[in-house]
């Protein structure tokens, strides 16, 4: 009985997410009324319990929602009083944290809400956590970048309660219980202890969960080797300390005088000891399910309770929805519950130790070849969720793991958790962190030989190993002979999927043009047989770019991991900004610029080359340049006429022309004309005469704009002046990312934010 109303209560909170935007009561009540009338008679119980978990996913969203909307719709300035959240590390360079706030002004009208942000403040020299503050911020709603892969930012922020984003005006500390906190002033005196060794960023997120010291490579290090999970306070850390806790606890008892008083002294001390850790890491979500889990594993050893593993596993997965609903909106829950569910089914499906192999001379074999299974079953039954979540995986991480997490458990976590704990004394504290720096140069050094091991997986091809992996399940767990038929109609049919999913992508006849969601900046990809050009990478920054983080992911989601071309417009970085990553990771066969940059064919007027069967005509700059500006932007005109004589379509990449060029273009080319136009200069006053858009005739206008640049793009002038011509407005501010498919004529688009999949927490939604 209870553990269906678990299920029931887990399925209901999980039903959030199949909702495309809030219900209102009407439509909830209707549900209920129908849902109860079919299942009145048969599943009462598991119907209600799914209602409760459903009605409280929605309090939750609403309640999440309301608060979001409580913010201004546009950036605006508000003042706020309340507490730094956030460890605060000021050696690196990210200086985002987080701030919860007790009251907001607003509009000369003071509100108490409670509302957790996501700040930033450049300036800020004595920042910790625990301090209150009064903030002059600029604040907006949670919005992100949205394409077809890559970091969604809105989904984080739901997943962690995020409400708002904003940077910090000025400040003003308030003198009253403005002390930092315990936990800041412990990790303070880690980062002191710590300086100069090679692995500080890991000892510090093995110490208090706080990973944002770790850079770009050494999360690309992480990442092939299949270590993410290991380097920080984690579930695998927590149940260490539960471990180490009721051990000591147990041998402590023994030697104490008997007496009902030390019979709850290894709970205590494991509870106790799983507490602290915990608290050290900010009782940040996987910490919190960990603890959790902790106390109800010792409470049923310690009160003689026999759960089975699933219903153990459920009940504490009912929990934890129940505890935080949006939780399951973050990729922590789904990997650490999918995780344990995939050791319990190895475990039932033959993964043990054998009895026999207790009573064989080497019983060592034995741990050996169940610790292989278990991390070849990690990595082949966690492929679904590592790729909704990452788009791939590492092949490499079951060897790594194998080797690795054993040694990081058993030396160094202990000897980073002695080193917390002795801290007070710097001597002896440096003295552990010492050796768990030196302790933890074999594992980096092991994971770097997994270089390039991740393995970016497309739709089709996921598809088709997820087909794979289903059989290798059906035939573990089903008698293989009784079943047989089963497994190999389901094995085929995903294959089939499969095929139809590629048959879907782009038919021969057809090309396709995509302008991702890179904020304030460019980045177009033309496809065709599955083979592409980029035109513009967007920007980067000092730990990443545009490249890295949206546009090679949207390639290897559609199975491509080279570039046929790549053309710079101009040496903008919000254009340009990407370059060195492009090269590096995309490979691209050729490269062309209006300027001069080594390795680049000029993109000059004159030049006209043709690619799987499109025509590629520059018509602007007239000459190459030392360093191409605005005005010497590339312009080329792509056309395939060629493929469709009779109905061709042309489409027009402008980069950031001025008006000036545009005149003298129109002059050059009297008969130019564009279906598709990249709108010049992201819909900048400097561009889009009037003139110029009577000369080309277009059809479709393209505008690649943040949603809050400083720069307000695009101009409402400019706007409503493509609006009065009868164009269609695309814009990646407001639709994230746009593809476009050209056949024969004709051209179908598809706006991702709008025509995708959408969610209830979506800006679209928002009342």
């Amino acid at each position: 009985m209870m553990f269906q109303m678990t299920a029931g209560l887990s399925i209901g909170v999980l039903s959030l997410h199949f909702w495309h935007s809030l219900p209102d009561y009407k439509w909830f009540i209707t549900a209920i009324i129908i849902g109860g009338a079919i299942f009145f008679c048969l599943r009462i119980k598991l119907f209600l319990a799914i209602a409760i978990g459903g009605l409280w996913a929605w309090v939750t969203a609403a309640d999440y929602s309301k608060a979001v909307n409580s913010l201004p719709q546009e950036r605006g300035n508000i003042t706020i009083v309340g507490e730094v959240r956030s460890l605060i590390n000021h050696n690196i360079l990210d200086k985002r944290f987080i701030f919860v706030t007790e009251h907001v002004k607003e509009r000369d009208l003071l509100r108490k809400d409670s509302l957790r942000l996501l700040l930033d403040w450049p300036e800020a020299r004595h920042l910790k956590q625990g301090q209150r503050y009064a903030l002059d911020i600029r604040v907006r709603r949670p919005n992100g970048r949205a394409n077809t892969a890559g970091f969604d930012a809105e989904r984080y922020a739901v997943g962690n309660g995020i409400h708002g984003t904003g940077t910090v005006i000025a400040g003003t500390l308030l003198s009253q219980n403005s002390k930092m906190s315990l936990r800041q002033r412990w990790f303070d005196r880690a980062v002191q202890q710590t300086e100069g060794f090679t692995y500080r960023a890991y000892l510090l997120a093995l110490g208090f969960g706080e990973r944002d010291g770790l850079d770009q490579d050494d999360w690309s290090i992480l990442r092939d080797s299949g270590l993410a999970h290991l380097m920080a306070i984690s579930g695998l850390h927590i149940g260490l300390v539960v471990v180490m806790g009721w051990g000591i606890g147990s041998r402590v008892r023994g030697v104490l005088p008997e007496s009902g008083y030390w019979l709850w002294l290894p709970f205590w001390l494991a509870l106790l000891l799983a507490y602290g850790y915990a608290w050290l890491a900010g009782f940040s979500i996987p910490t919190q399910r960990a603890l959790l889990t902790s106390v109800l594993c010792l409470l049923m050893i310690r009160c003689g309770v026999i759960w089975s593993g699933l219903q153990l596993w459920l009940v504490i997965l009912a929990s934890c929805l129940i505890l935080n609903p949006l939780a399951s909106y973050s990729a922590g829950l789904w990997l650490s519950f999918g995780a344990v569910l995939v050791l319990y089914l190895a475990n039932i499906g033959g993964i043990r130790r054998r009895k026999q192999a207790e009573q064989t001379a080497v019983p060592w074999r034995e741990t050996v070849r169940v610790y292989v299974l278990l991390q070849l079953a990690l990595l082949g039954l966690m492929l679904p969720l590592q790729w909704v979540w990452f788009g791939g995986i590492s092949l490499a991480a079951p060897l790594i793991n194998f080797l690795a997490v054993p040694w990081v458990s058993l030396v160094t976590v202990p000897c980073v958790l002695i080193a917390v704990v002795t801290i007070a004394v710097p001597g002896l504290s440096g003295v552990f962190w010492q050796f768990a720096d030196w302790s933890l140069h074999p594992v980096i050094a092991l994971a770097s030989l997994a270089e390039g091991a991740w393995w970016p997986l497309s739709e089709s091809l996921f598809i088709v190993l997820l087909a794979m992996v289903t059989g290798i399940v059906l035939c573990w767990f089903l008698p293989w002979r009784r079943f047989l038929c089963l497994q190999v109609s389901l094995v085929l049919t995903l294959w089939g999927i499969s095929d139809w999913s590629k048959s879907q992508t782009l038919d021969p006849d057809s090309w396709q043009v995509d302008m991702l969601d890179v904020g304030h900046g460019l980045a177009i990809l033309i496809q065709r047989h599955g083979r592409v050009v980029l035109y513009d990478t967007g920007n980067s920054w000092p730990e990443g770019s545009m490249a890295l983080s949206v546009i090679e992911p949207v390639l290897r989601r559609q199975g491509i991991r080279h570039l046929d071309g790549f053309i710079l417009s101009h040496a903008d970085a919000d254009h340009a900004g990407g370059t060195p990553d492009v090269i590096t990771r995309l490979n691209p066969a050729w490269l062309r610029s209006s300027d001069q940059r080594e390795g680049f064919a000029p993109c000059v007027r004159g030049r006209i080359w043709r690619w799987q069967g499109l025509t590629f005509k520059v018509l602007w700059p007239p000459k190459r340049v030392t360093k191409a500006a605005n005005p010497h932007s590339c312009v080329i005109q792509v056309s395939d006429q060629w493929l469709n004589p009779e109905s061709d379509t042309s489409l027009l990449l402008t980069g950031d022309i001025d008006a000036i060029s545009e005149l003298l273009l129109a002059r050059l080319e009297p008969d130019l004309k564009a279906d598709i136009l990249l709108v010049p200069h992201h819909g900048s006053n400097s561009s889009s005469t009037q003139t110029w858009l009577d000369s080309l005739q277009a059809t479709y206008a393209l505008v690649s704009a943040g949603k809050y640049s400083p720069w307000s793009l695009p101009a409402e002038q400019v706007k409503h002046r493509y609006l009065m011509q009868g164009l269609h407005w695309l814009e990646t501010a407001e639709d994230g990312q746009i593809s476009l498919r050209i056949r024969q004529g004709h051209v179908a688009f598809t706006r991702y934010r709008k025509d995708g999949r959408l969610h209830w927490y979506q800006p679209l939604f928002r009342p």
